[in-house]
C-alpha cells in the first residue's frame, strides 16, 4: 500500500503556512528586522498568522484525539521547554524587550508548529515533503533571478550577480540548495531501490538544485553541499554492507577520518584556495574574535536578550568599524555564536543539550530502520550543525532550520507503543 504523505487535508495548509513564515525574514521582500513597536505592523502581523497556524495544528490534535500522546512527547522533550521559557524570560533583562517579546513568542509559536509535525509525521513523509516545498523555492528562485535580475542578483561588490533568488543573500540560498540537492538525492536513491520513475523527477531537480546553487557563488553553501554528499554516501555504503562489517573495519575507518581531519587541518590554506576564499572565511574569523572577546563578556552567563542585539542599528555600524569592513554587520555568521550573544552560556548549553538529544535519537532512529529514509533525521541534524557553521540558521533570519530540528526532536521520541502509521512507514506496507 502507497504511503500517504499528509496524514489530513488540513496539514497542507498547515505546512505551506509554517515553511512560509519560517522563511519570512529570510525573503528579501520583508524586513529582516521588523519593528515590533508597531502596533499592527508586520512583526505582529506575522505572530497573528503565526497563532494561527498553532490554533489550526491544535484543533486537529484534539480532533485526532492525539493530545495524550503529544502531551506525553511534550514531557520527555522537556529541554526544549526550558530553552524556549529561557528565551521568554530573557526580555526582562533584553536590550530591547519589545523586539525580544517578539521574538521569543515567534520561537514559541514556531516550536508548538514543529512539535505537531514531528508527532504526526515519519522520516519517510518528511522527505517528500521537504523535496516538494524545496522544489516550489528553486523554482520560484530561478523565477526572480530572470524575471526580477535586479532583485534576484546580488550587485554589490564582490558578490556581484550572484544570484540570491527570493532571499536576502547568496549563503542563504546556497545553504537552502544544499538541502534541495540532498534531499532530491535521498529521494532518487530511495526510487532508484523501490524502481520507481519517481527516480528521474528526483534526477531533474537534484541536477536544478546544483545549477542553482553554482550560480549563487555561495562557498558555504558549497562546503555544506559536499558534506552532506559525503554522509549521504558513507550511510549508504554503510545500509548496504553493514552485514559484512567487523570491528576492524569500523576501527580502519575512524583512522581514516582523523588521517583527512588532520590533513585538512595542516592544509587549510589550500583548501580554502579551492573556494577562492581565504583562511578567514571572507573576514568571518575577525568578526568572531572581535563577539568573544569583546562583546560576549558583556553578558557572559544570560546573554543580550533573545533576538535583540543584532536590531541596534548602532551595534551592527559599530561592529562592522571595529573589524574593518565597509558594510554594517548583519548577523554573527555563525548560529552557535548568536545563541551564546542572545542567551549566554547558559542558554548555549540548553540549546546545545536539545541538539543532542535529537542527534542521538536520530542516531539510534538510523539504527534500528537501516535504511536511507530512516537515515534522514540524522541527515537533518548533520546539515544543521554543518550550515550554522559559517552562516546563521538558529532563529536568527529564518526559523526554518530550527522548525526541523523540533520537528525531528518529536519524530524521533520512542513511543510507549507505535502507532498503526508508524508500523506501517516501518514496515514500507
Amino acid at each position: 500500500m502507497a504511503e500517504r504523505v499528509l496524514q489530513s487535508k488540513y496539514d497542507a495548509a498547515i505546512l505551506c503556512s509554517a515553511f512560509v513564515l519560517s522563511n519570512l525574514r529570510a525573503l528579501q521582500f520583508f524586513s529582516l528586522y521588523p519593528d515590533p513597536s508597531v502596533g499592527l505592523g508586520p512583526a505582529w502581523i506575522e505572530i497573528i498568522l503565526w497563532f494561527l497556524t498553532a490554533l489550526a495544528a491544535a484543533c486537529i490534535l484534539t480532533r485526532d484525539k492525539l493530545v495524550p500522546e503529544y502531551l506525553v512527547l511534550c514531557r520527555r522533550n522537556w529541554p526544549l521547554g526550558l530553552f524556549v521559557a529561557l528565551a521568554l524570560v530573557s526580555t526582562t533583562w533584553s536590550l530591547d524587550l519589545v523586539t525580544s517579546a517578539f521574538r521569543a513568542v515567534e520561537l514559541l509559536l514556531a516550536t508548538a508548529v514543529a512539535t505537531y509535525i514531528g508527532t504526526r509525521y515519519r522520516s519517510t513523509q518528511m522527505l517528500q515533503i521537504l523535496f516538494w516545498s524545496g522544489t516550489i523555492f528553486l523554482i520560484l528562485c530561478i523565477g526572480t533571478v530572470f524575471v526580477l535580475p535586479g532583485v534576484g542578483q546580488m550587485y554589490s561588490r564582490p558578490e556581484y550577480r550572484s544570484w540570491r533568488g527570493v532571499y536576502w543573500n547568496k549563503n542563504h540560498l546556497g545553504s537552502i540548495a544544499a538541502l534541495a540537492n540532498i534531499v532530491a538525492l535521498c529521494r532518487m536513491l530511495i526510487a532508484l531501490e523501490r524502481r520507481r520513475e519517481a527516480s528521474v523527477v528526483g534526477g531533474l531537480f537534484y541536477l536544478l538544485s546544483w545549477v542553482v546553487l553554482y550560480f549563487s557563488h555561495s562557498a558555504t553553501g558549497g562546503i555544506v553541499l559536499i558534506a552532506l554528499h559525503v554522509f549521504v554516501l558513507c550511510a549508504w555504503l554503510w545500509i548496504n554492507v553493514s552485514h559484512r562489517l567487523q570491528t576492524w573495519h569500523y576501527s580502519v575507518a575512524v583512522g581514516i577520518v582523523v588521517a583527512a581531519s588532520m590533513w585538512t587541518g595542516a592544509s587549510v590554506d589550500r583548501v580554502f584556495s579551492t573556494f577562492n576564499r581565504s583562511p578567514t572565511l571572507s573576514g568571518r574569523v575577525d568578526l568572531w574574535n572581535y563577539l568573544l572577546k569583546e562583546v560576549v563578556p558583556q553578558h557572559l552567563w544570560w546573554g543580550h536578550g533573545f533576538g535583540a542585539i543584532w536590531t541596534v542599528e548602532s551595534f551592527r555600524v559599530a561592529a562592522a568599524q571595529r573589524i574593518g569592513w565597509p558594510y554594517p554587520v548583519l548577523i554573527a555568521d555563525n548560529g552557535f555564536l548568536d545563541i551564546l550573544l542572545h542567551l549566554g552560556i547558559v542558554g548555549l548549553l540548553t540549546f546545545s543539550s536539545v541538539l543532542t538529544i535529537a542527534a542521538v535519537r536520530s542516531f539510534r532512529y538510523a539504527l534500528a530502520r537501516r535504511t536511507l529514509a530512516g537515515f534522514f533525521p540524522l541527515l537533518t541534524m548533520f546539515y544543521a550543525f554543518v550550515g550554522n557553521v559559517a552562516f546563521s540558521l538558529f532563529a536568527e533570519t529564518e526559523l526554518f532550520v530550527w522548525f526541523l530540528i523540533v520537528a525531528v526532536l518529536f519524530e524521533t521520541t520512542p513511543r510507549s507503543r507505535p502507532s498503526i502509521r508508524e508500523v506501517e512507514v516501518i514496515t514500507g506496507q
